[in-house]
């Protein structure tokens, strides 16, 4: 399994990310992925990153399907790539949530399962040439970029639960998950290959599975599980798709206890339901030694590339973390 940077520290602008991931290429990492919620943007950031590093390759997840049109999408991809040097570029695509495009965007999240399949298409169809692509959902016509790839571009999907990991084993070729046990992660890819089989479809060789991890190596476990639930995972865990994601695992009660505190706008109660085991289950904190055993479960369980979104809002936290776990 690979480590991966996940540059997603609060706080930092674009040079100090873009500046992280060089020092994580130093240290031996091969990989950084980069996550898009509400800033910087996903692509400018990858553009900085590809200018800073030497052999990095990069990926996006992921970005919704609903707030950018594959045309678009295949244009940054394609522009991106163009700067890499025939580096490969992962683009991960996935419905994102409620708040992020009915809220934010204004977009009804309507028919997520529909629209990423076929947002995934419409973009694989234009990097391949096709001008076209037609869908119930999607379409696009007599669309031709006017830039040029210089490298591998894969288009990866991201899912939660069976439905959509069947999606990414349909058209995907990868599969981003997040914010789940290792043990939970072989019912997730039996979906992926449920998926791919139903289609009447063999998984590409490299069929790549991306899993960001919320890492922080420290000697006070105690201050950062509340750090954890009052910044990350409460909000988290509180929205439905997360919420669910919860109950399909098997965190019916959490899972309850916290949509029912949130309602009630009881911020003490979110956090009072997320136990210390449910926040030692989904993240990976404590000693160095502790922080590569949780590593190698998902290893052990499936994951290819590990990203490491190490939940500190310091960058120093950050470099002590990147230091403590180097390939």
């Amino acid at each position: 399994m690979d480590l991966a940077l996940s540059p997603t520290t609060p706080g930092l602008g674009l040079d100090d990310l873009a500046d992280l991931c060089a020092y994580a290429e130093d240290l031996g990492y091969r990989h950084a992925w980069l996550a898009e919620v509400a800033g910087p943007d996903a692509f400018v950031l990858a553009t900085a990153i590809a200018g800073r590093t030497e052999a990095m390759e990069l990926g996006v997840a992921v970005v919704p399907a609903y707030t950018r049109t594959p045309a678009v999408l295949a244009t940054a991809a394609l522009s991106i790539s163009n700067l890499m040097g025939g580096r490969a570029f992962r683009l991960g695509i996935g419905s994102s949530s409620e708040v992020i495009v009915a809220q934010w965007h204004g977009i009804p999240l309507s028919k997520p399962l529909g629209r990423v399949r076929e947002t995934v298409e419409a973009t694989k169809a234009i990097l391949s040439g096709v001008n076209g692509y037609q869908g119930s959902l999607v379409a696009t016509q007599r669309f031709r970029p006017a830039v040029q790839g210089n490298g591998p571009i894969e288009i990866w999907v991201a899912g939660l639960r069976p439905k959509m990991l069947s999606v990414a084993g349909e058209v995907g070729d990868g599969v981003c998950l997040n914010l789940m046990p290792a043990r939970i992660v072989p019912q997730q890819l039996d979906a992926v290959s449920a998926g791919a089989t139903r289609e009447g479809r063999s998984l590409p060789e490299g069929f790549g599975v991306m899993a960001r991890l919320p890492v922080l190596v420290t000697d006070d476990a105690a201050s950062a599980r509340d750090q954890l639930r009052s910044t990350f995972l409460g909000p988290y865990l509180a929205q439905p798709v997360y919420n669910d994601f919860l109950r399909w695992m098997g965190y019916d009660e959490e899972a309850g206890a916290i949509a029912s505190a949130w309602k009630s706008k009881d911020r003490e109660g979110v956090q009072a339901a997320i136990t210390d085991s449910l926040v030692d289950d989904l993240t990976l904190i404590g000693s160095a030694s502790h922080v590569r055993a949780r590593l190698d479960e998902y290893g052990a369980a499936g994951v290819t590339v590990a990203a490491i979104a190490v939940v500190s809002a310091g960058r120093f936290a950050v470099e002590e973390t990147l230091r403590a776990l180097s390939p």
